[in-house]
């Protein structure tokens, strides 16, 4: 595990909020380590610098938004049995880009309107729109907890257009670019 560097734990600390004492007695450390350490007079062993930094992870994590704080509580999703038509109406009638595609509420896989848009440009439109969800739709959208903090869902909206966030076990959110902007 790489460390950052450590003159970095002086900056973080005040970020968070809290003094030499209390991040010392967080990290079970000695609150003159972190003050030898601050004014770089000391190199501390691999074991205590991996808890200090842990602890001050742990501290950033706790004061970070939570998906269940941003994310569209209303989870707007389609059959897998659903025509074609039917899902491209559901997505305009609310509003959506995109939505989960479910199977007697378990998470299958995904619609969005670049993937029948997509769909269009090789099949005519009849025939896509006669077509069920499940024959066109993509992989699921991520599935997260609503506890996460919202600095770890950041790279997998680099690479799909949703998040989906469940809490005690039930589908209870959606998260997408929108909800971060």
């Amino acid at each position: 595990m790489l460390f950052p560097e450590l003159f970095s734990v002086k900056t973080r600390r005040k970020r968070i909020g809290i003094n030499q004492k209390e991040l010392a007695d967080i990290a079970g450390v000695s609150q003159s380590l972190i003050a030898k350490l601050e004014k770089e007079k000391l190199e501390p062993s691999y074991s205590v610098a991996r808890k200090i930094f842990n602890t001050l992870d742990k501290l950033e994590h706790q004061q970070e938004k939570k998906c269940r704080d941003i994310m569209t509580k209303k989870v707007i999703s389609v059959k897998k049995t659903d025509k074609i038509e039917k899902a491209s109406e559901i997505l305009k009638k609310n509003v959506i880009d995109q939505a989960p595609v479910l199977d007697r509420n378990h998470v299958i896989g995904s619609i969005s309107e670049s993937i029948i848009f997509n769909k269009l440009l090789n099949i005519d439109k009849k025939k896509l729109f006669s077509m069920k969800t499940e024959e066109i739709m993509k992989e699921p959208f991520p599935i997260v907890s609503a506890d996460m903090p919202v600095s770890v869902i950041l790279p997998l909206l680099k690479t799909t257009e949703a998040v989906l966030v469940k809490e005690n076990k039930k589908l209870s959110g959606i998260i997408t670019k929108a909800n971060l902007i």
